[in-house]
């Protein structure tokens, strides 16, 4: 009797376990993104039936490249989070993407079709070859009337025509359809490539008090996304506000698509772990970058980079405090190597405008919009698209690193501002005086606005600047302009009124011992291509 009890005890107490715990399986899917420059926080809200006990929630189909330490779970009050782990599973390529499954299915019924206009071929050339076997009538010693041959004629003609016809249509047909398959067959190759065979679970264990409906919310990082900076800048006059568009590339490599998702761009790090900082000295000098101390840290997570094609690493400046530009309309972004492009926003700056050349250089004139508070729109580093009066000059590049207070964006080449710089041969000479050997240059440099409105012009050449002590250096004319003693740079700064010119010289003498060499003038190297006679 007590060995009965005993018997259904255990039994009561394995039918409590077994009611008691629960596992489910769910596809993970993406609700929100938070892309960071080099990775991507995904969001996940699941609803979920919970009995009373334990429940163990598998969440499968993140992407290989989720950070294992970087799952955090928010669950309501009341409900207790017994563990979290992550596990990689092998998945088949055409489950797990949808669009690979359709170009495979699409692969499929193709070559269903093939199949049958080949079988139509096939017949077609086997009656052929039956009609070719029997052309011979009534055999060698029977004589056939001459309607019956004009019969067996029409016949054969007739039937070989149609045959013939119709193998045309159909290799017609055919080639059609193998050009539609290899097509296709290389589209669904370039996607197989894309899709990463491998896959992430959660596996995540919660108890609770009662059986209840709840929404579970589950966070993560992947490193194989990111976005980048890029800018339009258009000004379509001198002396008007110039027109800044913000845009941002964005990369998902990650092999899962996201769509119709919420999605926030971010310039903040979130590699740092949770270690507190530590300030350190700051000092300044002439030839460190800044060094302040608390924004000094490690990437903890070599990981963190985009991977693919269109990108590589580079060092970009951003601001000190991170900034996130929330996106209002959902989007999809499909996975693959090309970026995804995103408008931010678009501003209207009010600029002064200033031109600059460096004629020993570019014989060019280069319109610069000096725009400040420039720090309230959130730039970092980019390339930018410039357009001038409706045309597209060129590409430039915003740096935030190398501006203070004022932000300088290059509009490009201005040809209506013709510049032009000679040297004065005859002005030019070579002396030898006593142990001292001379020679003197001479530069003209002649700006002409080509405009019928003002415009004020930086205009930038040079003397040579001696390192050694028997080796000197005379300014003849330099055309009042300013001059930087440590680089011998010369400046001038100039307003020329619509249509007018203006001329400068730079003329400079330099002195050394005669029996030295000093290479003082400077010869361009270019690449030519040599042709053999």
């Amino acid at each position: 009797m007590d060995r009965i009890l005993i018997i259904i005890g255990l039994l009561i107490c394995l039918v409590k376990t077994a009611y008691g715990q629960q596992r489910l399986h769910l596809l993970s899917k993406t609700d929100e993104i938070t892309l960071y420059l080099t990775a991507a926080e995904v969001k996940s809200v699941a609803p979920i039936s919970l009995k009373e006990g334990t429940t163990t929630v598998v969440f499968a189909g993140l992407p290989i490249s989720t950070v294992e330490n970087s799952v955090q779970v928010s669950l309501p009050k009341g409900i207790e989070l017994l563990s979290v782990a992550t596990n990689e599973v092998a998945v088949d390529p055409t489950k797990a993407d949808q669009n690979l499954r359709m170009l495979r299915d699409s692969l499929e019924s193709l070559q269903q079709r093939l199949e049958v206009i080949q079988n139509q071929v096939d017949a077609f050339h086997a009656e052929k070859e039956m009609l070719k076997q029997n052309q011979h009538l009534g055999g060698s010693q029977t004589t056939v009337s001459l309607l019956e041959l004009n019969k067996a004629a029409d016949f054969f003609r007739e039937r070989n025509l149609k045959i013939n016809n119709a193998l045309s249509l159909l290799n017609r047909k055919l080639k059609k359809l193998q050009s539609e398959s290899d097509t296709l067959r290389l589209q669904y190759d370039t996607r197989l490539g894309q899709i990463k065979p491998l896959r992430k679970e959660v596996e995540v264990v919660l108890s609770s008090p009662i059986a209840q409906k709840i929404e579970l919310t589950y966070r993560y990082l992947i490193t194989e996304a990111g976005w980048s900076a890029a800018y339009d800048l258009v000004a379509t006059e001198v002396n008007r506000p110039v027109t800044l568009k913000y845009k941002a590339r964005l990369y998902n490599a990650s092999g899962i698509d996201w769509k119709d998702v919420k999605i926030s761009l971010s310039t903040g790090d979130p590699s740092l772990n949770a270690s507190r900082p530590y300030l350190t000295a700051w000092t300044l000098n002439y030839n460190s970058a800044a060094n302040e101390g608390q924004l000094q840290y490690n990437n903890n997570m070599n990981a963190m980079a985009v991977q693919n094609a269109e990108s590589s690493d580079e060092e970009i400046a951003v601001a000190e405090m991170s900034t996130t530009f929330p996106i209002e309309k959902k989007h999809s972004v499909p996975s693959r190597i090309q970026p995804y492009w995103i408008d931010l926003s678009t501003a209207s700056l009010d600029a002064t405008f200033e031109y600059l050349t460096i004629p020993k250089i570019d014989l060019s004139a280069f319109l610069i919009a000096k725009v400040a508070g420039w720090e309230k729109l959130n730039l970092i580093d980019g390339d930018a698209n410039v357009y001038f009066g409706n045309a597209y000059i060129g590409q430039s590049r915003i740096n935030t690193r190398s501006m203070s207070d004022t932000l300088e964006l290059s509009l490009g080449r201005d040809n209506q501002i013709i510049v032009s710089r000679a040297k004065l041969e005859d002005k030019g000479e070579t002396k030898l005086i006593g142990t001292k050997r001379s020679e003197a240059f001479k530069y003209e440099i002649l700006i002409k606005n080509n405009r019928n409105v003002p415009i004020t012009i930086k205009i930038q050449d040079q003397i040579p600047v001696s390192q050694e002590s028997d080796i000197t250096v005379e300014r003849d004319d330099v055309s009042n302009a300013s001059m930087d003693a440590l680089s011998g740079r010369l400046q001038w700064l100039k307003t020329i009124p619509a249509g007018q010119n203006v001329e400068l010289t730079n003329a400079f003498t330099v002195r050394y011992p005669k029996g030295k060499h000093v290479n003082i003038r400077k010869q361009r190297l270019v690449k030519t291509p040599r042709y053999r006679h």
